[in-house]
Protein backbone atom coordinates (compact mmCIF):
# COMPACT_ATOMS: atom_id res chain seq x y z
CA UNK A 1 0.00 0.00 0.00
CA UNK A 2 1.19 3.33 -1.03
CA UNK A 3 1.46 6.28 1.68
CA UNK A 4 2.36 9.63 1.61
CA UNK A 5 6.44 9.05 1.98
CA UNK A 6 6.75 6.46 -0.73
CA UNK A 7 4.66 8.76 -3.18
CA UNK A 8 7.01 11.56 -2.01
CA UNK A 9 9.72 9.44 -2.80
CA UNK A 10 8.50 7.91 -5.81
CA UNK A 11 7.59 11.35 -7.56
CA UNK A 12 11.29 12.95 -6.64
CA UNK A 13 12.50 9.45 -8.19
CA UNK A 14 11.15 10.58 -11.59
CA UNK A 15 11.97 14.26 -11.54
CA UNK A 16 9.00 15.45 -10.31
CA UNK A 17 10.17 17.91 -7.42
CA UNK A 18 6.82 17.65 -5.49
CA UNK A 19 5.71 20.08 -2.35
CA UNK A 20 3.18 19.40 -0.04
CA UNK A 21 0.10 20.73 -1.04
CA UNK A 22 -2.53 20.22 1.84
CA UNK A 23 -3.12 16.58 3.56
CA UNK A 24 -2.24 13.33 0.79
CA UNK A 25 -1.07 16.33 -2.24
CA UNK A 26 1.81 17.60 -3.93
CA UNK A 27 2.27 20.45 -5.87
CA UNK A 28 4.86 19.68 -9.12
CA UNK A 29 5.63 22.66 -11.67
CA UNK A 30 7.03 21.26 -15.34
CA UNK A 31 8.15 23.74 -18.02
CA UNK A 32 6.97 22.49 -21.49
CA UNK A 33 6.30 23.88 -25.09
CA UNK A 34 3.07 25.04 -24.13
CA UNK A 35 4.38 26.61 -20.82
CA UNK A 36 4.23 25.98 -17.46
CA UNK A 37 1.89 23.02 -16.23
CA UNK A 38 1.07 22.64 -12.50
CA UNK A 39 0.40 19.19 -11.49
CA UNK A 40 -1.30 18.65 -8.44
CA UNK A 41 -0.96 14.74 -7.44
CA UNK A 42 -2.93 13.41 -4.24
CA UNK A 43 -3.36 9.92 -2.53
CA UNK A 44 -6.54 8.78 -1.32
CA UNK A 45 -6.99 5.77 0.48
CA UNK A 46 -7.71 3.55 -3.14
CA UNK A 47 -6.71 6.19 -5.77
CA UNK A 48 -3.82 8.05 -6.64
CA UNK A 49 -4.96 11.04 -8.60
CA UNK A 50 -3.08 13.47 -10.71
CA UNK A 51 -4.61 16.48 -12.39
CA UNK A 52 -3.96 19.86 -14.09
CA UNK A 53 -6.09 22.18 -12.40
CA UNK A 54 -6.96 24.76 -14.34
CA UNK A 55 -5.87 23.35 -17.63
CA UNK A 56 -7.66 25.98 -19.38
CA UNK A 57 -9.15 28.49 -17.57
CA UNK A 58 -13.00 29.44 -18.90
CA UNK A 59 -14.87 30.30 -15.87
CA UNK A 60 -17.82 28.20 -17.06
CA UNK A 61 -18.06 29.67 -20.59
CA UNK A 62 -17.62 26.49 -22.26
CA UNK A 63 -19.47 26.13 -25.64
CA UNK A 64 -21.48 23.21 -27.34
CA UNK A 65 -17.86 22.70 -29.41
CA UNK A 66 -16.13 22.72 -26.87
CA UNK A 67 -18.06 20.02 -24.71
CA UNK A 68 -17.98 18.12 -28.10
CA UNK A 69 -14.39 18.23 -28.40
CA UNK A 70 -13.36 17.09 -24.93
CA UNK A 71 -15.36 14.11 -25.08
CA UNK A 72 -14.17 12.98 -28.53
CA UNK A 73 -10.64 13.20 -26.54
CA UNK A 74 -11.65 11.45 -23.25
CA UNK A 75 -12.52 8.72 -25.63
CA UNK A 76 -9.19 8.67 -27.98
CA UNK A 77 -6.89 9.34 -25.26
CA UNK A 78 -5.00 6.65 -22.75
CA UNK A 79 -5.48 7.03 -19.08
CA UNK A 80 -6.49 10.64 -19.02
CA UNK A 81 -9.91 12.39 -19.24
CA UNK A 82 -11.23 16.21 -19.07
CA UNK A 83 -13.32 17.37 -17.16
CA UNK A 84 -14.76 20.56 -15.75
CA UNK A 85 -14.03 21.66 -12.04
CA UNK A 86 -16.68 23.26 -9.77
CA UNK A 87 -15.83 27.08 -11.40
CA UNK A 88 -16.32 25.01 -14.86
CA UNK A 89 -12.90 25.10 -15.58
CA UNK A 90 -11.27 22.20 -17.79
CA UNK A 91 -9.14 20.44 -15.79
CA UNK A 92 -7.16 17.09 -16.91
CA UNK A 93 -6.98 14.69 -14.78
CA UNK A 94 -5.29 10.78 -14.60
CA UNK A 95 -6.52 8.53 -11.79
CA UNK A 96 -4.93 5.10 -11.03
CA UNK A 97 -6.08 2.32 -8.17
CA UNK A 98 -3.35 2.07 -5.74
CA UNK A 99 -4.06 -1.62 -4.51
CA UNK A 100 -1.07 -2.93 -6.14
CA UNK A 101 0.42 0.52 -7.57
CA UNK A 102 4.13 0.21 -8.43
CA UNK A 103 6.68 2.35 -9.59
CA UNK A 104 6.77 1.68 -13.46
CA UNK A 105 2.63 2.06 -13.53
CA UNK A 106 2.80 5.68 -11.80
CA UNK A 107 6.23 6.68 -14.06
CA UNK A 108 3.91 6.06 -17.39
CA UNK A 109 0.47 7.81 -16.07
CA UNK A 110 2.39 10.73 -14.99
CA UNK A 111 4.21 10.80 -18.87
CA UNK A 112 1.48 10.36 -20.50
CA UNK A 113 -0.60 13.02 -18.47
CA UNK A 114 2.33 15.46 -19.40
CA UNK A 115 2.32 14.19 -23.05
CA UNK A 116 -1.57 14.73 -23.55
CA UNK A 117 -0.94 17.92 -21.66
CA UNK A 118 0.76 19.87 -24.13
CA UNK A 119 -0.45 17.96 -27.34
CA UNK A 120 -3.85 19.72 -26.58
CA UNK A 121 -3.31 22.69 -24.86
CA UNK A 122 -2.71 25.40 -27.82
CA UNK A 123 -6.00 23.05 -29.75
CA UNK A 124 -7.74 24.30 -26.30
CA UNK A 125 -6.73 27.60 -26.10
CA UNK A 126 -7.83 27.90 -29.61
CA UNK A 127 -11.33 26.24 -28.85
CA UNK A 128 -11.81 27.71 -26.10
CA UNK A 129 -11.48 31.43 -27.55
CA UNK A 130 -8.69 32.21 -24.82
Amino acid sequence: MMDEATLSRTLSKLGWDPSPHGNGTFRTKHDTDEGELVVYVRLTDNWLIASIVPFLNTGGDNSFELARWLLRMNRDMYQCKFAYDEDGDVVMTVELPTEALDFGEIQKALETLLAHAVEHRATLRKAAGA
